[in-house]
């Protein structure tokens, strides 16, 4: 079947994303930075409620002043949303290229695992790529995340197709094949090159 629907995730694909800042100002000072991995993967696991949507901006604060074990005379709450918003650094041109290319062709859709705070910073960078997709399904407004079932279910309804006509494009391998469990067409995103080569073989062209 001709695909009928396109499906891009934002971060690590259309939205580039830095942690150093964040590593530095946030993880690096608390008490239990060592080692600091384990730290850094058990904040960000601890987060996806906010993801979600089942918290507040100052819940989530709270949250990772417990997990850092941190003062919050230290880290105060706006000094740690800056450093939290950092990890959105820029765009990648070459994708959005795509999105302009293949945007009168398709119903484009984007789906982010995506919490309010990272959301307002990104719109008050009024990039123009947002205005390009037909659907936007944000974690933080459904809540739901990738990789849970209920998601994909949810975005083949907002496709209104059938999922061999849906491409989902992302960074996260276990989010395409939980994709893929529901017919949907994955490609996992590496590089411009690489998306525009294999979206040519379901025949997407990128002119």
């Amino acid at each position: 079947m001709a695909i009928k629907a396109i499906i891009f995730d934002l971060g690590g694909v259309i939205v580039e994303l830095d942690f150093s800042k964040f590593y530095e100002e946030i993880i690096s000072p608390s008490p239990l930075n060592k080692p600091q991995a384990p730290l850094m993967l058990k904040f960000f696991r601890q987060s996806d409620i906010y993801h979600q949507g089942n918290m507040s901006d100052e819940e989530f604060y709270h949250l990772a002043c417990n997990i850092l074990q941190t003062d919050k005379c230290i880290l105060d709450e706006e000094r740690f949303f800056k450093a939290f918003n950092s990890i959105i650094s820029g765009k990648n041109d070459e994708i959005i290229e795509i999105l302009k290319k293949i945007k009168e062709n398709y119903k484009l859709m984007c789906i982010s695992n995506i919490n309010s705070s990272h959301w307002e910073y990104l719109q008050q960078k009024n990039w123009e790529f947002i205005e390009y997709f037909d659907e936007l399904i944000l974690s933080h407004e459904i809540h739901m995340t990738k990789p849970n079932p209920e998601i994909y279910q949810y975005t083949i309804e907002k496709a209104d197709c059938n999922p061999n006509e849906i491409l989902f494009i992302d960074d996260g391998l276990n989010n395409v094949q939980a994709a893929e469990k529901f017919g949907i067409i994955g490609i996992k995103y590496q590089n411009p090159k690489q998306l525009i080569r294999e979206l040519s073989n379901f025949g997407v062209k990128v002119e």
